[in-house]
């Protein structure tokens, strides 16, 4: 008989305070500064909003669309199954990390599933959970307690699985305790991952103008008025999402003013948390120059993955350390394998990358996502048409790094380039792509959407 009050303990303790991963803390908690307190983004009462069957409705079975907070939503349909759906940073994760503790389901023990560290099943992502959390239970001990409802599972990452297989695995797992424990999924995109056949989904919300208003004005009391001011129409856009918001905060702390766009945004957010915020860390110059490269490296081969089609947002620490080994092996440096078993030990005890287990993460894909960016830019040039088409414009998993990449490059000649391969591949992508790219090269691109014959 399990005593389960440890382990709720444990998740407690660690999870207390997930919400400010991006306060200016690094792992060593060396020299601590007390940071102000800033508002739980739960504390703005996200919604969430069903999203409509696919299915063709009868006159007398139409379905109306719903609208509530997105805890209740979960609680609600969780019994049943529900897929809850949002754009990168708007607060999927965090939902799951308040289930975790005191707002969960009554009754039911929850466990979170982290599909990023996929590597044999679920099952076993169940048991390392409740393992880091002091309770060793075996397959057999699990299988019953799923068989019996005790616990709510909260699934996270639907579109970072790594393979067919793995979903195919998890797609078998949901089918064989779906009458018996109630299951929470959440998934980036229904294009990526699929539905795994779940009929209820949840949309998340963007933030309104007043929740943008009041989340500024708390994190920062002496520049709120003068940050909303500058932002002006451009409210929404900028603050459609809790991390989005809070990383625009950061920079106008430091800068007092707003950048063009989003990518600016998150060049900005790393620039400083890498100069300013590490400086009295005790790594070389050297490690500290290259913190960007070696990012970026990890960034693209990591998003590049082991097959087209799907992302991997996490990697054993050996093959981070193989990634960089080879970057400065190229580079012509000395003792390539020791400097990079030092500057990945650096990289995770003061920047954007995490340890779980054996495995190397970003600590959002978004964050992964603008260095892969980075990465690209560079390489754009050298970059021909058939494999920007091929290898990168062709596959979703590339979208959202294409948009912040050419919201960052100043050649217009590149930037119609790729637009104009996009639509080449879909007219929705390419007008996507159009829209992203700088202001000032806004009207060709947005001419060459005009120009296509739409059916």
């Amino acid at each position: 008989m399990v005593t389960w009050d440890p382990y709720l303990a444990s998740i407690r303790q660690q999870y207390d305070q997930w919400w400010q991963v991006y306060t200016l803390s690094d792992v060593e908690d060396r020299k601590r500064k007390q940071q102000q307190q800033t508002p739980m983004l739960f504390n703005f009462n996200l919604m969430v909003q069903t999203i409509k069957s696919q299915q063709p409705q009868t006159d007398h079975n139409q379905q109306e669309t719903e609208r509530l907070p997105v805890l209740e939503g979960l609680r609600k349909y969780a019994t049943d199954h529900v897929l809850l759906v949002g754009r990168p940073g708007s607060g999927k994760s965090t939902a799951l990390v308040r289930l975790l503790g005191d707002e969960g389901i009554k009754g039911k023990i929850p466990v979170l599933v982290e599909l990023r560290y996929y590597q044999t099943s679920v099952l076993q992502l169940v048991r390392n959970f409740l393992k880091r959390h002091d309770v060793l239970l075996d397959s057999t001990e699990i299988e019953r307690l799923l068989f019996d409802g005790q616990f709510l599972l909260l699934i996270d990452g639907v579109n970072e699985l790594p393979s067919e297989a793995a979903r195919l695995d998890l797609t078998q797992f949901r089918q064989n305790y779906q009458k018996r424990t109630p299951m929470i999924f959440t998934t980036r995109d229904l294009g990526v991952g699929g539905d795994l056949g779940i009929e209820k989904k949840l949309e998340m919300q963007p933030l309104s103008p007043d929740q943008i208003e009041e989340f500024v004005r708390k994190y920062l009391p002496d520049k709120g008025e003068q940050m909303l001011t500058q932002l002006g129409d451009r409210l929404w856009e900028f603050g459609q999402t809790p991390l989005l918001l809070r990383m625009l905060c950061f920079r106008f702390q430091d800068k007092g003013d707003i950048p063009s766009n989003l990518g600016l945004v998150f060049r900005s957010f790393t620039e400083r948390y890498s100069k300013q915020i590490k400086q009295d860390v005790n790594v070389s110059d050297e490690s500290r120059e290259f913190w960007p490269d070696l990012l970026q490296q990890l960034g693209f081969v990591m998003t590049t993955g082991d097959n087209p089609k799907d992302i991997t947002v996490a990697i054993p620490k050996t093959k981070a350390q193989e990634i960089i080994a080879d970057y400065l092996r190229q580079k012509d440096f000395l003792d390539p394998d020791v400097r990079a078993r030092t500057w990945l030990k650096d990289l995770l005890n003061h920047h954007l990358i995490q340890q779980s287990g054996d495995l190397i993460e970003f600590r959002h894909q978004l964050i992964q996502e603008y260095y892969t960016a980075e990465y690209l830019l560079k390489q754009l040039p050298s970059i021909s048409d058939q494999e920007l088409q091929q290898n990168y414009l062709n596959y979703l998993k590339w979208t959202e790094t294409l948009v912040l990449m050419l919201q960052l490059v100043d050649d217009e000649a590149q930037a119609e380039r790729v637009v104009r391969l996009g639509l080449d591949v879909d007219w929705q992508l390419g007008a996507r792509l159009a829209g992203a790219v700088k202001s000032e090269f806004q009207e060709q691109t947005v001419g060459l959407v005009a120009q296509l014959e739409i059916p």
